[in-house]
């Protein structure tokens, strides 16, 4: 979850404004310019957490394991709640991750655990992007040498030709 602009004290006074009834999510979402889907999320995990929900560490990425990514999918497929409440539940950092795991499931995918060995894909991931950009320019300097060698075969029976007149 990227870091909020909003404090957590600022997050749970909206959110309880909501709960108290003070206005409609649509209504609090316009008056303090918030996402309606934000402001949503917010509730839902402060109705489950409390201010808690608000106050852990963003700055760094979350990890889980396949386990628990199976459990979260399982429970969304199984009805014990909407992708909303789920996330809300067990604390995940964003609807997309959720929907992400959604589809891994749906194709039948397996799920993987977090390698905390990000710069290996990186590096691996660089790799591949260096061969591809050498493969190119030897197609390139291919092609060149080609036309080279065309134009000095053409240039040669030009030559060859002028002298026998």
């Amino acid at each position: 979850m990227p870091k909020s602009k909003h404090s957590p004290e600022f997050r749970a006074k909206v959110s309880q404004e909501y709960l108290d009834g003070i206005g409609s999510i649509q209504f609090l979402a316009d008056k303090y310019s918030i996402g309606y889907s934000t402001l949503k999320g917010w509730i839902n995990e402060y109705q489950i957490h409390g201010i808690a929900a608000f106050c852990h560490p963003s700055n760094r990425n979350r990890t889980y394991s396949k386990e628990f990514k199976l459990r979260c999918v399982e429970a969304v497929l199984n009805g014990e709640g909407t992708v909303d409440d789920i996330i809300a539940k067990y604390a995940i950092s964003s609807r997309s991750v959720l929907r992400s795991w959604i589809k891994v499931y749906n194709a039948n995918r397996e799920f993987k655990d977090y390698n905390p060995k990000r710069e290996v894909y990186m590096a691996e991931a660089r790799r591949k992007q260096h061969l591809r950009n050498e493969k190119k320019s030897l197609i390139i300097a291919s092609t060149i040498i080609v036309t080279i060698r065309i134009q000095l075969q053409n240039s040669m029976f030009l030559t060859v030709r002028s002298i026998l007149g």
